[in-house]
């Protein structure tokens, strides 16, 4: 386990046994991560027969053997659920559930070819991304890394009316690509910090939740109004590698890039292309290319604020998304369809 996640907020539950009032519901659940102990409690508080993965076991044979007799298995990403996942498992498993409100890691069609219901936890991770977002945009926006840096090394020499000048948010354009409900979020506290806010999504809001936001349907027009880029769209064939370099030299020179959703939106060369010359004048990204690996290049740029995929990680978020969970097991339990239902 990192140091990082000592703090008090970050218990996780590997062995907790510790017996809770439960409905007495006997589905054998299997939790194939390390959850918080919080999001372990609600699980077990629903279901009577909950065991969790011992993180020695974190892989798929160790998924596969632990999932002999069990009827809902509880996945994270960490785990590509691809056919021949889905054919290994256990005839037992009838509920996959996804401890993730993506779902790019799954495959969707061999789900259902092999007759296993998945379902996820979409519209609770809101506000939870949505304050990391702003967190990313204020940090790029007033070059944090570099001050962090001058304090940790020493080097500040005080107080100078030209040290470290950034950018207000107030004025700015906010164009936000996915306006979907993080999008949304993000546009109501940008607009409490007196940004402006442009969107791009596959069709237009009613005006009725738009609050303001204004809607631009020509990729070139969205781009070339942003001040500041958030990109907040899923992962699909048609956003994969959205921003490339033919893109980013749409923007506004000295624009700022922030990214929250997946890693694979951004051809890497090209953004830090641009961030060396200076066409794009900082980045606030929380998701990577390849995650867990990251382009070395971006650790050696003062002007990118990263952080570890890090977005939905509040206990409030992972309480909520246990919640979803348990209420659509449940529901499939008894023949009911959830509204979360994927396959």
């Amino acid at each position: 386990m990192d140091s990082a996640d000592n703090h008090p907020w970050a218990s996780v539950s590997i062995l907790d046994e510790s017996p809770l009032n439960s409905r007495d519901n006997p589905c054998p659940i299997l939790i194939a991560d390390d959850l918080p102990l919080e999001a372990v409690r609600v699980f077990r508080s629903a279901f009577s027969d909950v065991s969790v993965l011992a993180s020695r076991d974190h892989t798929v044979p160790g998924l596969l053997a632990a999932a002999e007799g069990v009827r809902v298995v509880v996945t994270t990403p960490r785990y590509t659920l691809d056919d021949a996942l889905f054919r290994a498992l256990p005839d037992s498993v009838e509920i996959i559930a996804l401890y993730s409100a993506g779902h790019d890691h799954v495959d969707i069609e061999a789900a259902r070819r092999h007759r296993k219901a998945v379902i996820n936890t979409p519209n609770v991770l809101a506000d939870s991304v949505a304050d990391l977002a702003m967190t990313l945009l204020l940090g790029a926006a007033r070059r944090v890394v570099e001050g962090f840096d001058l304090i940790r090394s020493g080097t500040w020499s005080g107080f100078a009316p030209t040290l470290l000048l950034g950018r207000e948010l107030r004025g700015q354009v906010l164009g936000i690509y996915g306006m979907g409900s993080i999008g949304r979020e993000v546009s109501t506290r940008a607009q409490a910090f007196g940004m402006n806010i442009a969107y791009r999504s596959r069709t237009q809001l009613p005006r009725s939740v738009e609050y303001g936001a204004r809607f631009i349907a020509d990729d070139r027009d969205f781009l070339g109004s942003c001040d500041i880029l958030l990109l907040s769209a899923s992962l699909t064939p048609h956003t994969r590698k959205f921003l490339n370099a033919e893109r980013i030299a749409w923007l506004k020179p000295g624009a700022i890039v922030v990214n929250i959703s997946r890693g694979e939106l951004i051809d890497d060369n090209a953004l830090i292309e641009a961030l060396m010359s200076g066409h794009v004048a900082a980045a606030g990204l929380d998701v990577f290319d390849n995650e867990p690996t990251v382009d070395p290049r971006y650790l050696r740029m003062p002007s990118v604020f990263a952080l570890p995929h890090i977005g939905s990680a509040t206990v409030e978020g992972r309480v909520s998304m246990a919640d979803v969970l348990v209420e659509g097991i449940e529901r499939l339990l008894v023949g009911e369809e959830p509204s979360n239902r994927l396959a």
